[in-house]
């Protein structure tokens, strides 16, 4: 073969390596995910996610072999064996903790919503992101629970008792003192909690008119 034939052979393979690189279809380009707000409220927990962060250092210790999904495994089985009276502390945790992501996300105030890359295709339709209604500053601030006002009340103080404690364990002894709370002082609370349901929906009334 000469080499005029040669070439001829090689311009035709490159050629057909050119058709096979236009006929691979082009990746679709990933959508950017939404930077998370590091001022958003910390979701609450479920009663055995709760659970599982207090006890998973102590399985870890017990089972220094196991993996991640299997000490989650142990957690979940140990969980479920828990005595009804310690299910229904972690429960009532849970409970207080969705209250306490609630009450805060009543004063959040979302970032407004970042502008479209530059880069972007300008000819492609864009989805107009619904702003969120801004809390009135006017609004009468919503009624407490018990729990909560008599959280308000002693957290410094279980704050100055304990002071190498955190925000989760303050959490967690303000809980036990409430519950011990002879049926007196709770009727207390829960009288305090009324009055403030019935001031709030008075200032609603007003408010609304």
């Amino acid at each position: 073969m000469s080499s005029d034939e040669e070439d001829i052979d090689s311009i035709d393979e490159d050629e057909d390596e050119e058709e096979e690189v236009a006929a691979k279809p082009k990746r679709r380009a990933k959508k950017k995910k939404a930077k998370k707000d590091p001022n958003r409220p910390k979701r609450n927990m479920s009663a055995f996610f709760l659970y599982s962060n207090a006890n998973r250092e102590r399985i870890k210790e017990e089972n220094p072999e196991a993996k991640f999904g299997e000490i989650a495994k142990i957690l979940s089985v140990e969980f479920k064996a828990i005595s009804d009276s310690e299910r229904a502390r972690w429960d009532q945790l849970a409970i207080e903790d969705k209250e306490r992501y609630q009450h805060s996300m009543e004063s959040y105030d979302p970032p407004t919503a970042s502008e479209p890359d530059s880069d972007s295709d300008s000819d492609a339709p864009k989805k107009k992101k619904k702003a969120k209604k801004k809390k009135d500053p006017n609004a009468p601030k919503r009624n407490q629970s018990s729990f909560f006002l008599y959280s308000n009340a002693t957290r410094n103080d279980v704050k100055a008792a304990n002071p190498e404690a955190k925000f989760g364990e303050i959490a967690q002894i303000i809980s036990r003192h409430f519950k011990a709370l002879p049926e007196e002082e709770r009727a207390y609370w829960d009288e305090k909690a009324a009055q403030d349901k019935v001031r709030y929906q008075r200032d609603m009334e007003v408010y609304n008119s």
